[in-house]
Order: structure tokens, then sequence, then C-alpha cells
């Protein structure tokens, strides 16, 4: 293998050779098909919000008063899906450092499914007679435990040293990677924000909501405790690369499972913080409307 997009050799101490990596603010990649594949989705966003479709009442939706939100959280997902695929978190993570594909993953996982999801609540459902058995097997794989487990399955298939490698050195399976990332988070974020509701719709209940954050979180803490404390790197790729900022191959995997533990705990927590404070006001909202229907039927004449 030759010397990597960047890198230069340098020497050592002791006069080893080896190679130097270069990451800048402005080591964009701009892959045509990443740019091409998140256009489309921004123009099928604007097309159906045209349509009305993504503009319903807000009565169908648990998160917003206004449907202006929207619109903001779409192109906030948006944007974290850009820059974690195209800024330089991209190309750092492909040819340098673990952590910093670590950052990356989280960003497709855990930061933009929700925020698109967010976008798109309270969209009208389409009708109940049509895509029958597309409608069974979405029913199927958004049930909250079965999420769950594609959701923790996926992350830790390919956390595997050889699948790992692979993804790193051969782009189809990279690619792959990244698109089963962004599916699987879509499908578990699908149950907590539930976006799409209509009269024949099953609804998650609050407290399975956050039963399901809790228990999501055990899977990356453990493997983010597993790289954070080993004593030696487990990825051939990132022990062979250009070395960047000088963080050797094992302090680079511990900041990678500091990022995974860390990180992807806050993001469940704040999660959960926001399912249980809509409990409260759901709970607050109902005590409310059974009070002025007694008062109601206290009224004389009544």
């Amino acid at each position: 293998m030759g010397t990597r997009r960047g890198a230069r050799v340098s020497r050592a101490p002791g006069g080893v050779a080896q190679l130097t990596g270069h990451l800048g603010l402005l080591d964009w990649s701009w892959e045509p098909t990443v740019l091409c594949g998140l256009v489309a989705l921004v123009v099928a966003y604007v097309l159906l919000w045209r349509r009305g479709v993504l503009r319903g009442s807000d009565d169908v939706s648990p998160w917003f008063r206004s449907a202006r939100s929207r619109p903001v959280c779409f192109a906030a997902g948006m944007l974290v899906a850009f820059l974690a695929l195209q800024s330089p978190i991209d190309r750092g993570g492909d040819e340098y450092l673990f952590s910093v594909h670590m950052l990356q993953h989280l960003m497709l996982m855990m930061v933009a499914p929700p925020l698109l999801l967010l976008g798109i609540a309270g969209a009208q459902s389409p009708p109940s007679g049509r895509y029958a058995r597309v409608r069974r097997a979405w029913w199927f794989v958004t049930r909250p435990w079965v999420a769950l487990v594609l959701f923790n399955v996926v992350m830790l298939v390919w956390h595997i040293p050889a699948l790992y490698n692979t993804t790193l050195t051969a782009l189809p399976v990279h690619i792959v990677e990244h698109l089963s990332f962004m599916a699987v988070g879509i499908l578990f974020w699908w149950t907590i924000v539930e976006p799409v509701r209509s009269a024949a719709t099953r609804l998650v209940s609050p407290l399975t909501k956050i039963a399901v954050l809790v228990v999501s979180g055990i899977p990356p803490t453990v493997l983010g405790l597993i790289f954070a404390l080993s004593p030696a790197a487990f990825y051939d790729f990132y022990i062979h690369a250009p070395r960047l900022w000088g963080i050797s191959p094992v302090f680079d995997q511990q900041i990678g499972g500091v990022l995974m533990l860390g990180l992807g705990n806050i993001i469940y927590f704040v999660a959960i913080v926001i399912v249980f404070v809509r409990l409260l006001g759901d709970s607050a909202r109902d005590e409310e409307e059974a009070a002025a229907h007694l008062a109601g039927a206290l009224r004389p004449g009544h």
C-alpha cells in the first residue's frame, strides 16, 4: 500500500520511518453519490411539505405546538448527516483515527435519525388500505424491542475487528455499513418519536420508551468500556495508519471508547428526560381535562 493522501514520512525515535497524517478544516470529501442522496432527500421533503403531507394537524404529533418547528429539525438532521459524511470528520475517520470514525457513527445513528424523524412528526399516514404488506413489515421492525435488538446487533457486528477493517479498505462494504447505521437508527428512533400516527397505530407508552432507551444504552456502554480500558488496539487498519496529531493507536481507541459510552449515554439521557417530562405533561393535561369535566358535571342543571 502506498503513502496515503496527505501523509508524509517522518522519523520516529531511533530513526524508524513512520507516516504522519495531515487533516485540515478544508479536507472535505465532496462525494457526488452522497451529495446526490442528500439533495434527493431535501427535494422529497420540500415536495411533501408543499403537498401538505408534512403539514398535518399538530393534534397527531406529540412533539410540537407549531408545524414550523418541523423543517428546522429536518434541516438540522440533514446538516448532521452532511457533516458526518462530507466534512473532515469523514476523511479523518476513514484514513487516520478510530475515535473520529466513532464520532461519525454516533452522528449517523444517534443524532441525525431523531432529528430527521422530528422533521416529519405529524405527517399524514397513507390510507389504511394501501401498502398493506409494507405496513405489516414496518410495524414489525419498529416494535420497540425488535428495533432495539436490530439497532444494537448491527452496531456490535460492524465492530468485529475483521469486518471493521474490511469496511476501511473496501468502499462498497463501507457504504453498506453507513447505510445500515442510518437504517437501524431510523427504526430505533421511530419507536421513540412515533412521527406518523393514525387510528390504527399502536402507540408506545412513555414508560416503554424509557425502558427501551435504558436497555439500549447497555451494549454500547460495555463496548465503550472495552475500548477505553484495553491496553492494546484492536484494529490493524488504525495500528498501521499514519499518525495524526501524535495520537497513538491505543490512546485513539480509548478516546473512541469514551465517546461511545460518554456521548452515546448523554444522548440517551437527554431522550429519557424529554420523554419523562412529556409523560408528566400528559398526566397534568389529563388531570386538567378530568377536573374540567367534573366541574361541568357538578354545575346546576347538569
